[in-house]
């Protein structure tokens, strides 16, 4: 290569990291930051009136909140992050778990087995997978816990179908995981006695329940964006609200939180009978808003970015980004008309809920659920968990958690306690479906005896209700709302909210 040829090359590798910043700069500096509006509020802590700002007049700008240290995960004595370690252990099994489930024995071990592991259970596990068998339709990563720096456990849920001998039927696999050669493998397995699985749940054309079960009001979205209501949970008093995303019922039901994506955009709030709308926050693209437990400050996220990549071009050459997201988390104040931006470390930031009795803040991020104690700014993650959790929602007394995550081709329902231990399914597949059914943002009855939550099992999205156990899985209304045309679109919306 001569002299020129090489000095042309360098340069224009030069202009390709050069476009790549500014590109990205662009994008980062485009970022819209929230400010809070001229509106005076009513319900503030202060009996005495406060002077507002001149309608239409911003304030400048808030000063992100000094990031305290970041929660640095404990050594696992061979250098490797433990967030890393749960992360790609989880990866692993969910990949092996993947691999069964398509009847792709071979592929299972070769690609997550160790070298033991594939001529031990090779044999035997093809024998046990035939199709003289019961059909495995799901495989559920249930818990992943270190025992040492080279060692994992991990427990698996089966789920068989019936066969006309036998009923269907769910199993448990323990898996352990070594440590070699830079990655983690599965060495052992061990499959527990088949359990036969419970008589299949309710039927959908189960009529709603009764006034006396079931006690409160509802706010719900048709689509983000749409049309709001409010329903009594016993079916009664329909009546059309405004148009938002993610409607939040204040603590003390006096107000309805939403966010706006149309002119004039930002957070708002909204009396129960529709009257004194205000808009609290005046910004572009705010989501998900969540109350305090004292109703005197709304946490929203913000994000922006790409779901698509970009194509760049410099002087005839091009590249592409790959879709990418900047989230934000933010809290106002709305006494004092304060916003500050929490210091978070994903990315990604989306449905935020608020504990009832802690000033901590539990959100999906880039790994799955984490949390951030406003206190302190102190911050950590849950472990065990998906990077598909998603949608958190406090119980009313805080003690758990309800969330939706992703098992292979559908969402379900999970809870766990408020430390994140003790996680297991609330919905599950139907092993007699052909489709399986998606279970999506769940929220919590003010008594914290029910859950209400969206599913598409009916092959339309409704409302569906169940005791805070999973049990008794009804449509909470019936086919009553059928005509409105509820949508879900992934977008981590808060679909509906309840209150006394």
């Amino acid at each position: 290569m001569n002299r020129t040829t090489f000095s042309t090359r360098k340069r224009i590798a030069i202009f390709l990291l050069v476009g790549l910043g500014l590109v990205t700069v662009a994008c980062a500096g485009n970022l819209p930051l929230p400010t809070a509006t001229a509106i005076p509020l009513a319900a503030t802590a202060t009996p005495s009136p406060r002077p507002s700002r001149p309608a239409g007049t911003a304030v400048a700008p808030p000063q992100s909140a000094a990031p305290a240290p970041a929660a640095t995960p404990s050594p696992t004595g061979s250098g490797r992050p433990v967030s890393l370690d749960d992360a790609l252990v989880r990866r692993t099994v969910e990949g092996f778990l993947q691999r069964l489930v398509k009847g792709d024995i071979e592929g299972a071990l070769t690609l997550y087995g160790s070298e033991s592991a594939r001529q031990r259970y090779i044999d035997s596990l093809s024998s046990q997978f035939t199709a003289s068998n019961p059909r495995l339709v799901e495989a559920v990563l249930q818990e992943s816990r270190r025992i040492d720096s080279s060692n994992y456990e991990a427990e698996a849920l089966l789920r068989w179908s019936g066969t006309e001998t036998g009923s269907a039927a769910t199993q448990t696999l323990m898996l352990r995981l070594v440590y070699e050669r830079g990655l983690w493998w599965i060495d052992e397995m061990v499959f527990g006695e088949p359990v036969p699985a419970p008589a299949k749940r309710q039927s959908p054309a189960v009529p709603p329940p009764s006034p006396s079960t079931l006690e409160g009001r509802l706010v719900f979205q048709v689509s983000s964006g749409g049309s709001l209501y409010l329903i009594r949970a016993d079916g009664h008093g329909l009546r059309l609200l405004t148009d938002g995303l993610d409607p939040a019922w204040s603590p003390d039901g006096a107000w309805i939180a939403f966010t706006r994506w149309r002119t004039p955009w930002g957070v708002y709030r909204i009396r129960p009978d529709g009257s004194d709308e205000q808009r609290v926050v005046d910004g572009i693209r705010f989501k998900e808003v969540a109350w305090s437990p004292d109703g005197s400050r709304l946490a929203f996220t913000l994000n922006y970015g790409s779901s698509e990549p970009i194509e760049i071009c410099f002087f005839g050459f091009c590249f592409t980004i790959p879709p990418f997201s900047l989230g934000q988390l933010w809290v106002a104040d709305l006494e004092s008309g304060k916003l500050l931006s929490l210091p978070l470390d994903d990315r990604a930031v989306h449905a935020p809920t608020w504990s009832p009795t802690e000033n901590r803040i539990v959100y999906a991020g880039d790994r799955g659920l984490a949390w951030i104690d406003l206190d302190g700014m102190e911050k950590g993650r849950f472990e065990g968990g998906s990077a598909w959790d998603s949608s958190p929602s406090f119980s009313p007394d805080g003690r758990q958690i309800v969330y939706m995550s992703r098992v292979h081709d559908h969402w379900d329902l999970f809870i766990m306690r408020a430390d994140g231990a003790g996680r297991r399914p609330l919905t599950a597949a139907d092993l007699e479906s052909d489709r399986q059914p998606n279970n999506v943002a769940p929220t919590w009855s003010p008594d914290g005896k029910h859950i209400a939550f969206l599913s598409d099992r009916d092959g339309v999205w409704r409302v569906y209700v169940m005791d805070a156990d999973g049990s008794h899985q009804r449509p909470m209304f019936g086919d009553q709302l059928d005509r409105l045309h509820i949508r879900y679109e992934w977008a981590s919306e808060r679909v509906l909210s309840w209150t006394r």
